[in-house]
């Protein structure tokens, strides 16, 4: 099968799923390519950093710029090579032999065509932060797919991590679900949890439950050899939808000791 992967360019939150899902047994597949957007897509840089700036305070804010600055010079000197371990998605990507593309929104022309030349049975979207319109989810002849990290319908949105511990879910969720017109709607193929551990920020729990992504999306692909499609598993409990939180919110997370980094 030829997987194509939409993402975008996050040393921190984005590289686990990756590393994780490369580790693994990959024969038979052929990953054709892995197209990353801007991180946050066209999100205002302004309006990002204040979001940041609320979410993990001025010194939290320091300490993510700062993993993020020790990952992206790592990777610019080619530390990986030295220890054995990727610090970007494209150093991952190349030591692997597929083809990585910096790009912008995937639904615009020039992007679609390059993505539609790769001819992929499965399109996989991780954390794409573009909302991809009716073309590119039809391109693919098997499937498109997205892995959400909440246990859809409820959480859908934005910050699902944040949400899930906000609310003291003692697990968080992980979902492989087809593509719909709707974001995080379609038919779920796949669900799993990750039990939260005490006194885990945010930040790790994400990182963690990524490598767990990395795995359960390969499950799923295992399940589409032989041309056969999963059988969709329905959907149940409450549907509830989330943005990203309020200064008010964010103050009632750290209230009840929870932190984000």
């Amino acid at each position: 099968m030829r997987i194509t992967f939409l993402t975008q360019d996050d040393p921190l939150y984005i590289l686990p799923f990756f590393q994780s899902f490369f580790a693994q047994d990959l024969r038979d597949l052929e990953i054709t390519g892995i197209f990353a957007c801007r991180s946050m897509g066209n999100r205002k840089r302004s309006t990002l950093v204040r979001e940041l700036l609320c979410l993990y305070g001025y010194f939290g804010l320091i300490k993510l710029v700062g993993m993020q600055g020790w990952q992206r010079a790592a990777a610019a000197f080619r530390l990986g090579s030295l220890w054995g371990e990727s610090h970007s998605l494209q150093e991952l990507a190349s030591s692997h032999q597929v083809p990585y593309r910096r790009i912008g929104n995937p639904n615009a022309r020039s992007h679609f065509e390059e993505i539609a030349s790769h001819k992929p049975d499965i399109l996989i979207s991780v954390a794409c932060p573009f909302i991809l319109k009716r073309p590119i989810l039809e391109l693919p002849s098997l499937s498109s797919l997205n892995i959400h990290h909440a246990p859809l319908p409820k959480y859908k949105g934005m910050m699902p991590t944040f949400w899930q511990m906000y609310h003291g879910e003692r697990s968080v969720g992980i979902t492989v679900h087809t593509m719909a017109d709707k974001l995080d709607e379609g038919s779920i193929l796949h669900q799993q949890s990750v039990a939260v551990i005490e006194g885990e920020s945010m930040h790790d729990l994400i990182r963690r439950s990524k490598r767990v992504g990395g795995k359960a999306m390969l499950t799923v692909l295992r399940q589409f050899e032989g041309g056969n499609k999963p059988i969709a598993i329905g959907p149940c409990g409450e549907t509830s939808y989330f943005t990203f939180p309020s200064a008010a919110e964010i103050r009632t997370f750290r209230r009840r000791g929870l932190k984000a980094i």
